[in-house]
C-alpha cells in the first residue's frame, strides 16, 4: 500500500485537481455572458488535457530498442 502512495505524481494530482476546478469556473462565467472568460477557460483545459495525458504517458510501460513495438506486432 505504501509503494503505492509513493508512486502517485502529487504534483500532477494537484495541477489537475486546479485545472479542473478553474476549468468549471471560467466556463460557468463564460456561459454566463463574459467574454472575457473563454480565453482563461481554454488555457485551463489545455493545461488539463495535458497533464492528463501526461500522467497516462507515465504510467506505460517503456519500449527501448531491445524490445519489439508492442503497437506493430507484423514486424
Amino acid at each position: 500500500m505504501l509503494s503505492i502512495v509513493r508512486r502517485v505524481p502529487w504534483a500532477s494530482v494537484l495541477t489537475i485537481a486546479a485545472a479542473a476546478v478553474f476549468t468549471l469556473v471560467t466556463l460557468f462565467a463564460a456561459l454566463r455572458g463574459r467574454v472575457w472568460a473563454w480565453i482563461p477557460f481554454a488555457l485551463a483545459a489545455a493545461i488539463l488535457v495535458r497533464e492528463i495525458r501526461h500522467v497516462q504517458r507515465s504510467r506505460r510501460r517503456h519500449v527501448g530498442f531491445e524490445e519489439p513495438d508492442r503497437r506493430n506486432p507484423g514486424t
